[in-house]
């Protein structure tokens, strides 16, 4: 048998070779596809999941979004019920004192003593300071002991006239001298008294405007004097409101600052006149129970009251085009009534039409209702304690 040759067996070598590399490639080839069926089928598994996750979460907001829209929404009601309700025109005043006076000097002189500081109370002729009265008070003693002489002296002349002892024209003479020495010891005594500054009359010190030692001309200013009891209030409303305006109608004063309590006045007087430019009447009005003077303020002037009207909170009320509304609360709902509304004030307002006796409406969480909504009472009304309060003040409306 004869050998095969070297090239034989190097071509066979090759052969045998690429035959194997040609088997495992095949191979390999297989396996990434079963590996890439593989991957697939698991993200499509893992879709499928998402996807049925994602259902049962719409599923469970859908159910909350519902348990939410029929959970019952927490509501505060109020029963319908009579009171009292006022009307009010409103303005702003300034408070000023009934007098108020700079006490000037009628002398020229040093300032010796101060007795009063800004902000006390005196009484009529109460001194407020003194000047130097030296020079003044030895005048005085001079014009007192001249009067007491020729007051004896004319005592003397009397009892001779009487009995004709005398002339009539030397008993006429010395009268007249008595008479002078009586009016220069009255001027004298009225000029001692000039450097006493009294009060003209009761009040307040409202400024001190001089110090002690200070030389002071006649006629200077030494204090400013204000009489507070009672203060006044200078008010123009218009013709048609002014009508309404009697004299010891009641007014309610707050300050603007509002630091103080609101206190009362009256009506002092109403001018008989309407200002032809403004088309106002004044109205003066007086209080003594508050405020001090130069005050700037807000008053209301009580025009009518209702008695005994149906009324509701006015945080109950809704409007809406300019109607309206209130929400009434029946069983575990609510309706929206139009209502009429009347007078108003701070708190209530009064009901027309719309609303009966003991109905009951929604005052606090009206924002969160409409029409048909079922609401839950979590705070009752006491009636007896809360709505037949009679109403203390308002606004016109």
């Amino acid at each position: 048998m004869k050998k095969p040759s070297r090239k034989t067996l190097i071509v066979s070598l090759i052969a045998v070779v690429v035959v194997g590399a040609g088997l495992a490639f095949v191979a390999k080839t297989r396996m990434g596809v079963n590996d890439s069926a593989s991957a697939d089928s698991m993200v499509t598994s893992d879709s499928t999941q998402a996807a049925d996750a994602s259902d049962k979460d719409k599923k469970k907001k859908k159910k909350g979004d519902k348990d939410k829209r029929d959970a019952p929404v927490p509501v505060e009601v109020t029963t319908v019920s009579p009171r009292s309700i006022s009307t009010y025109y409103q303005t702003t005043a300034t408070l000023e004192p009934e007098k108020r006076v700079d006490i000037l000097s009628k002398l020229a002189g040093e300032v010796r003593q101060i007795l009063v500081e800004e902000g006390d109370f005196v009484k009529e002729g109460a001194i407020l300071c003194r000047l130097d009265d030296a020079e003044l008070k030895v005048t005085l003693d001079e014009a007192r002991i001249n009067r007491d002489q020729q007051k004896l002296e004319f005592e003397r002349v009397q009892d001779m006239q009487a009995q004709s002892l005398i002339s009539d024209k030397e008993y006429q003479q010395i009268k007249y001298t008595y008479e002078v020495a009586e009016n220069r010891y009255e001027s004298a005594r009225v000029r001692y008294e000039y450097t006493q500054i009294k009060a003209p009359f009761s009040g307040i010190v409202t400024q001190r405007l001089v110090d002690p030692g200070e030389n002071i001309p006649m006629g200077a200013r030494l204090f400013m004097m204000s009489d507070t009891q009672p203060l006044l209030l200078a008010m123009y409303l218009p013709e048609s409101e002014a009508r309404l305006v009697r004299k010891g109608q009641r007014v309610a004063i707050r300050p603007d600052a509002g630091e103080e309590a609101e206190f009362e006045g009256e009506v002092l007087r109403i001018a008989p006149e309407v200002d032809a430019r403004t088309g106002t009447v004044k109205v003066t009005a007086q209080t003594r129970v508050g405020g001090v003077p130069g005050s700037f303020v807000r008053v209301r002037i009580l025009m009518d009251t209702h008695e005994d009207v149906l009324a509701v909170p006015r945080r109950s009320l809704l409007s809406d085009a300019g109607d309206r509304f209130v929400f009434i609360a029946a069983a575990d709902t609510v309706r929206k009534v139009q209502v009429g509304i009347g007078y108003e004030d701070e708190t209530h307002a009064e009901v027309t039409a719309g609303l009966a006796s003991g109905d009951t409406v929604v005052t606090a969480g009206v924002g969160g209702i409409r029409d048909g909504t079922k609401v839950k009472v979590v705070r009752p009304d006491d009636v007896a304690a809360t709505e037949k309060k009679p109403a203390s003040n308002g606004e016109k409306k």
